[in-house]
This record gives C-alpha cells, sequence and structure tokens, in this order.
C-alpha cells in the first residue's frame, strides 16, 4: 500500500537515491531549493519513497509543477497521475504549467494540459566576449516587480529564496538575469529582456564556463549553437489555462521546473 505524505529537507537523501534510480544528476542544491520554495509530496511504499512531485504555487494565480518521479519498480501502476493530480488539488490555483519530456507529454495532455512550443536546452561555453550591459542588482523590489509583469503572476516568495540561492542577479536597462550553481555548470535564467540583442547582452554577462540555458526563440537558440552552447534535448513547455503577463520578455526561465 503506498501512502502520499509531504516532503521535507530532510527526504532529500531519499530524493536524491529516486533520482539515480531514475538516472537523473544528483541535483542536491536543486531540490533543497524547490522545497523551501515549493510543497513537495512523496509516495512511500513502506519506508521507502517511490515517487515524488513538487509544486510551486505563484499567488492564487499560477503553479508550477516540477520532479515527477516514480521509481522504476513501481512503474505502470498510474502513480505519477496520482502523484501530479494531488499536487494540484493542493495548489488550487487556475493555471499550471511544466515542462514535459516526450514520455510524459500523454500523461498530461490527459490532464488538461496542452503544448504551447518547444523548448531546448544548450549547453557548452560561451564563446563571445562579456557584453557590460548589465549591473548587479540593487533595486530588488524593482524587480520582483518586473518579474510579476512578465511571468503574469506574484513570485515574490521565490525570488526571497532566488536572490540567496544564486550565483548571481544582474539587471539592465530593460531586463534581468539570474545565474545559478548546479552540479558541474553553471545554469543561466531566469533571462527577461526587451529584445532578442539584450538578451544575448545578459546572457554574454553571467555565462562563465560550461553552463546551459534553456530556449524557446529560434534566433537566440541559433545564435546560441553558433558561439558553443549548442541543444542536448528539447521538451514540450504546457500549460492548462492561459498563460498572462509579457511572456515574450521571458527569454529563460529561472529552470525547468519553475518556468
Amino acid at each position: 500500500m503506498t501512502v502520499v505524505r509531504a516532503l521535507t529537507l530532510d527526504d532529500v537523501p531519499a530524493c536524491l537515491a529516486l533520482a539515480a534510480d531514475r538516472d537523473w544528476p544528483p541535483e542536491e542544491a536543486k531540490w533543497g531549493f524547490l522545497l523551501r520554495v515549493g510543497a513537495g509530496f512523496g509516495l512511500f511504499d513502506g519506508p521507502r519513497l517511490v515517487g515524488t512531485t513538487i509544486i510551486t504555487r505563484f499567488g492564487d494565480e499560477h503553479a508550477a509543477v516540477s520532479m515527477v518521479l516514480v521509481a522504476s519498480s513501481h512503474g505502470g501502476r498510474g502513480l505519477g497521475r496520482r502523484l501530479v493530480e494531488h499536487a494540484l488539488d493542493a495548489a488550487g490555483t487556475p493555471v499550471a504549467s511544466l515542462y514535459a519530456t516526450g514520455f510524459g507529454k500523454p500523461l498530461y495532455e490527459k490532464l488538461g494540459f496542452r503544448s504551447v512550443g518547444m523548448v531546448a536546452g544548450h549547453f557548452g561555453t560561451l564563446d563571445v566576449p562579456r557584453a557590460g550591459v548589465s549591473e548587479p542588482v540593487t533595486d530588488r523590489e524593482r524587480l520582483v516587480k518586473q518579474d510579476a509583469e512578465v511571468f503574469g503572476a506574484d513570485r515574490s516568495a521565490m525570488w526571497a529564496e532566488y536572490f540567496d540561492f544564486a550565483r548571481e542577479v544582474r539587471v539592465s536597462a530593460d531586463g534581468f538575469v539570474g545565474s545559478w550553481r548546479n552540479t558541474d555548470r553553471l545554469m543561466l535564467g531566469p533571462v527577461v529582456a526587451g529584445s532578442l540583442t539584450e538578451a544575448k547582452a545578459l546572457i554574454s554577462d553571467v555565462a562563465d564556463g560550461p553552463s546551459r540555458v534553456d530556449v524557446r526563440d529560434p534566433e537566440l537558440a541559433a545564435w546560441l549553437s553558433a558561439h558553443g552552447m549548442p541543444p542536448r534535448f528539447e521538451v514540450d513547455l504546457m500549460v492548462r489555462g492561459e498563460f498572462t503577463g509579457a511572456r515574450d520578455r521571458l527569454w529563460a526561465p529561472v529552470m525547468q521546473a519553475l518556468g
């Protein structure tokens, strides 16, 4: 008999063991961050963790679904659906979003999600000089307000943690960029900018050695590919409900787990 209960930071080692079972990388810092900013749910078979998901609410408008995992020994039993439905019920928001692999997409479609585009994960070392268009953030309140306008939901609770979690957060005349360390590479995101040119410049200002950035825009993807950061995989960005905000200015997410 399996039981769902809330996950805590004490469960991170078990989450990492489950991730390893599914050949996910050992992202200890990321798991900890997500459990601080969101609500994690674990499916337990006796004392053993056999499934996870995390739901992160952004105000009362939007929730991001992430870290949906089921142990290889427990596949094919509908446990992934059970976890996601539990998380969505707990969130209770009119809009929910996630990033889906081809394996998970059919489940999410059954739950009312639809694809709104493909996102490519670009990896490598960017071979362009820093543009020098940005500076360290000083007015955090202004940045959080701008993020809400772009994303279409209040993410102030996430930002309260992200400012300390991030390697750096920088602002430009019309946007901002963050970066954070994940295992052996630097993750570049979010990237918010008023133009493609500014998005490129912001990325160049924080890229440092082996990095990753997830993008939808084909022109930005082509630029990254031409400068040392080719794509390695694609996923579907899926939504249940309707996106709001000025999302044409969101060039890269914080991470796929948060949008």
